[in-house]
């Protein structure tokens, strides 16, 4: 007894002294020009409130995000900075501050509780070290190691369990293209902080029972979200973040030039039927901040990606560090240019604004350039229009929006308060000068005509998205929703009377009526970019979070094709839940 006692206690100290240090005023810089400072509090809100913001405004906001969240963080408690160490700390190889946040499988486990869960522990179990329980397919939900893999005693926070863009396609960088599986195939994460954590835990729905069916009802009633922290229906507390993250293996030259984040990933591979893990050091290539403040309970959503994702075929950079764009001014945004029209109003609308392209079998060489492979989809027989998704490679030669003047000014901005930051602290160079916002989404912005393409002076904030996340066609050109696939067993899909294509993009309900994906303050949006993404997520009852709406998570999603199959398992999981 008195052992135990004693171990308490040095618990107990353990705990006040990390708290302690959290609690040590954050190392600031003098802000620059915009505001910007280096300071590892995460803030709550756009000053004036999200809705009245300007785009300067919500990209400061953004970046205060992106400093806070890359800071170096103690580990446990999780979610927590060490303000004795600096921004960009030389030589730090432990967790960043979201990097501690928890992945989705700990959240929505394969199987039983989250780990660490009780009713009666602090925050439910929420600082436990990271452990990914997937489905009964696997010894007590452990994923075992590939052959070669020395087994780990804990595993790496950054757990790539996502292998595709939503199911779409999965993507690459040119470099050492022909390399084995993964090579440079980009594979993906999503995690959520501890108020995303505490909600779904206190009301007992880490297992799928969260009441998505009457909180969408509430949404199109109202018009609205219910009341942030609702125990009946589904509305998260303000404060609550969720991120997603891209990282792909480096070469030698990127390992070596200081451009990258870089840290211990794990990865799954397959090996024989099921899959197993492997762990390396890989460089991030994206993150994403989605937050809900007490102005904006859409969600805020900031993106930003590393400054040399975008190269031409010969390695040289598309755009600057601040997102101006050099070369390919007036080229596609894709190689082979990708056609399509948009979706009318019909019953079901039957005029697709997927991917349109003769021939349908296509491919680039991408030398150093991104490119994607969508995922395998049937072509219609003549006499219809080809809706399937070309195949073979498709090169990036640019966005599809370029990044606005407001936002490559914020980050020049904050790219010179951070060198301030490292000459005040002597640190010679750190990898986030080579990090630049993309677009942040601060308000729903309604298109005004649907089945038309949003073409106002905010169109790339209407439309946002990350090159080496959001990449398809698709994707940079979304509004309304994805129609869901055809019915099954002669059953109508969604009030659709006849099948319609597969991954068909519209604005429209099957009845033809307008479709709107974001509801705030009794309003009605068709947004485009990640909010309306997510938005399809509100109307769905789960508050704009797909990681809620996946409910439990029972398999990774191994690299290489192998993995494809479980990515559209996972969506049409979401998709049925949803009711879509």
């Amino acid at each position: 007894m008195r052992k135990s006692l004693v171990c308490v206690a040095l618990m107990a100290a353990a705990a006040l002294l990390m708290t302690a240090q959290s609690k040590k005023p954050a190392s600031m810089a003098p802000a620059a020009a915009s505001g910007i400072a280096i300071s590892s509090v995460v803030p709550s809100d756009i000053p004036g409130g999200a809705p009245r913001a300007t785009l300067a405004a919500a990209a400061k906001f953004a970046w205060q995000e992106f400093i806070a969240l890359n800071w170096p963080a103690v580990g446990n408690p999780r979610d927590t900075p060490n303000n004795n160490m600096k921004f960009g700390q030389p030589g730090f190889t432990g967790p960043l501050v979201w990097q501690t946040f928890r992945h989705k499988v700990e959240i929505f486990p394969g199987q039983g509780t989250p780990p660490g869960y009780s009713q009666g522990a602090p925050n439910y179990g929420y600082d436990v070290a990271p452990q990914y329980i997937y489905g009964t397919a696997f010894p007590n939900g452990q994923v075992p190691p590939c052959p070669g893999q020395t087994p780990v005693s804990q595993p790496a926070w950054v757990n790539l369990d996502e292998n595709s863009q939503i199911g779409l396609d999965q993507m690459y960088a040119g470099a050492s293209a022909s390399s084995p599986v993964p090579g440079q195939e980009i594979l993906f994460l999503a995690k959520a902080n501890r108020a995303d954590y505490q909600y779904v835990a206190s009301n007992g729905w880490y297992n799928g029972t969260a009441p998505l069916a009457a909180t969408a009802r509430y949404v199109t009633t109202n018009k609205q979200d219910p009341t942030p922290g609702n125990s009946k229906l589904v509305s998260f507390r303000n404060g609550t973040i969720e991120i997603k993250t891209a990282w792909r293996r480096l070469t030698t030259k990127e390992a070596g030039n200081g451009h990258f984040q870089t840290g211990t990933v794990r990865f799954y591979e397959t090996n024989g039927s099921n899959a197993c893990y492997r762990e390396e050091v890989w460089g991030m290539l994206a993150l994403h901040v989605e937050q809900k403040t007490p102005t904006a309970p859409y969600f805020i959503f900031a993106t930003f990606g590393q400054a040399d994702n975008m190269l031409d075929p010969q390695g040289n950079p598309i755009e600057d560090v601040n997102g101006k764009l050099l070369e390919n001014q007036t080229a596609t945004p894709m190689n082979p240019a990708i056609t399509s029209q948009n979706a009318v109003s019909a019953n079901p609308p039957t005029t697709s604004s997927v991917q349109q392209l003769s021939p349908q079998t296509v491919t680039c060489t991408p030398g150093s350039s991104l490119y994607y492979k969508n995922t395998p989809n049937p072509v219609p027989p003549p006499p219809a229009p080809p809706t399937g998704l070309p195949q073979g490679q498709v090169c990036i030669q640019r966005r599809t929006h370029n990044i606005p003047d407001t936002i490559i000014a914020a980050n020049a901005s904050a790219h010179a308060a951070i060198a301030a930051y490292n000459q005040q602290n002597g640190i010679k160079s750190s990898p986030w000068s080579y990090y630049k916002l993309v677009n942040v989404q601060y308000k729903p912005i309604n298109k005004p005509t649907p089945g038309k393409d949003y073409t106002g002076l905010d169109a790339a904030t209407y439309y946002q998205a990350n090159i080496v996340v959001e990449t398809d066609y698709n994707l940079q050109v979304f509004s309304g929703h994805f129609q869901q696939e055809p019915p099954k067993q002669g059953q109508p899909a969604n009030g659709c009377t006849n099948v319609v294509p597969d991954l068909l993009i519209t604005d429209f309900n099957c009845n033809g009526t307008p479709f709107y994906n974001v509801y705030f303050n009794k309003t009605q949006n068709n947004m485009g970019g990640c909010m309306g993404c997510h938005g399809n997520a509100q109307v769905g009852g789960s508050d704009f979070s797909f990681i809620l709406s996946g409910g439990p998570v029972t398999a990774p999603e191994p690299a290489g094709p192998a993995g494809v199959a479980a990515a559209q398992k996972r969506f049409a999981a979401i998709f049925h839940r949803q009711g879509w």
